[in-house]
């Protein structure tokens, strides 16, 4: 579900490796239509090199970042075709947005490695952690609206023996202390061992529940997909709406985008198939047949369906506040010290979002592991940028691809 240990799959590092070793122990032997932002429109493809230019957005048109004039395009494609290559072509699908609402957008790779099945902007992925980024926000909607409070605690709507110690606020900053699911070995087995199994929520809640804390609640930041499980089961309990009609809510009707989805994608949807490269050592696997455990398992902590446009479109809207007021937006940007060992460029943790520094730069967003899949989208400041990429193989340096882009993108403005 990200760089970190996201439901359905840890991410980048020593964290997701243990979890993939323990999960082959248990047996696993064109053109988009993007609804939702206006702006100029710059894209290349990895296999019809066409550009296009739309119009303008009126409501950003005096900016200092980079625009359209500044889209260094041609080296961003080389970019992600050079490091999709360096993984045996990894399919990646990745999307830049400028401060002018420019949007540059390529693909490259394959979306099936078996048969060499371009990856097109046509294909869905999953975004693993990335979802605790639209989990987070469906929360703290509730709470400017003032229908949740972050003092509020768990046993409210979980019967858990510690979760009148817990907060809303811990569970989204991760300093709950409540083990991550995902590292639980009977879990793992019955994951990838039932691949058409659906979970639900009370079938996770069941496994958090055997467990007791790892330190005391709110006195330091350990990341554990628990935490976003619970905050799903929270958003239900409130609001009387499952997690899917939220998520759906959320990405059409208050952000505008049209192809993001839990569960409940049409079913002539195209999503690329997933690889990993760790089980067993054993070369690059296809995870394809595990994807009803692996999306369910994943829930609110992982399993949104999504494309890299849609993905850094939302990340955009969200963190120049579109969707939540300013005050609401601040909170959420309150960092806790996160040191993570799988997330090396991480300096903090806020409500649902990472703070990396990458190339010496720092920025906001989240990144994403669910087996199978791997991503990154993070927004900039000053300069304003939002990058987002998107790929079918779960060990890939998210860091890496998004500072390579993240270097041509501003190579074109300084």
């Amino acid at each position: 579900m990200s760089d970190d240990r996201s439901a359905g799959g840890p991410d980048s590092g020593s964290t997701r490796r243990r979890f993939l070793r323990v999960a082959g122990a248990a047996g696993l032997a064109g053109a988009l239509g993007v609804a939702g932002w206006t702006g100029r429109v710059l894209y290349l493809t990895g296999q019809n090199e066409q550009a296009s230019l739309g119009t303008d957005d009126p409501d950003r048109s005096q900016v200092s970042g980079p625009s359209a004039a500044d889209v260094p395009a041609e080296r961003l494609l080389s970019e992600l075709r050079e490091y999709s290559a360096e993984l045996s072509g990894v399919g990646l699908q990745a999307c830049a947005v400028l401060e002018d609402g420019t949007r540059w957008w390529g693909v490259a790779g394959n979306a099936d490695h078996g048969d060499d099945v371009p990856l097109s902007f046509t294909h869905h992925l999953y975004v693993g952690s990335v979802t605790k980024l639209y989990t987070a926000t469906l929360v703290l909607d509730l709470v400017q609206e003032g229908d949740l409070s972050l003092s509020d605690t768990l046993d409210e709507w979980v019967d858990l023996e510690y979760a009148s110690e817990i907060t809303v606020e811990m569970l989204l900053n991760h300093t709950t202390g409540v083990p991550n699911y995902t590292s639980d070995a009977w879990f793992v087995a019955r994951y990838f061992g039932l691949p058409t199994r659906t979970w639900g929520p009370n079938d996770l809640l069941e496994v958090i529940r055997g467990s007791p804390l790892r330190f005391e609640p709110g006195t330091r930041h350990e990341y554990s997909n628990s935490n976003y499980v619970l905050l799903g089961i929270v958003l239900g309990e409130v609001t009387g709406q499952s997690y899917r009609t939220l998520v759906g809510r959320l990405v059409r009707e208050q952000a505008g985008f049209d192809r993001t989805y839990y569960l409940d994608y049409p079913g002539d949807a195209r999503i690329a198939n997933g690889y990993d490269e760790s089980i067993f050592d054993a070369g690059r696997r296809n995870l394809t047949a595990f994807r009803e455990s692996l999306e369910t398992g994943a829930y609110a902590a992982g399993g949104i369906l999504s494309t890299a446009p849609d993905v850094a479109g939302f990340v955009r809207t969200l963190f120049t506040g579109e969707i939540l007021n300013g005050t609401t937006l601040s909170r959420m940007r309150t960092f806790v010290d996160a040191p993570d060992e799988d997330v090396t460029t991480q300096r903090g943790y806020g409500l649902g979002v990472r703070n990396l520094v990458i190339d010496g730069r720092s920025s906001v967003g989240h990144t994403g592991t669910i087996p199978g899949y791997s991503a990154i989208a993070m927004h900039h400041d000053d300069p304003e940028y939002t990058i987002a990429v998107l790929s079918n193989l779960s060990t890939i340096d998210q860091a890496h691809v998004f500072g390579r882009l993240q270097n041509a993108v501003l190579n074109g403005f300084y």
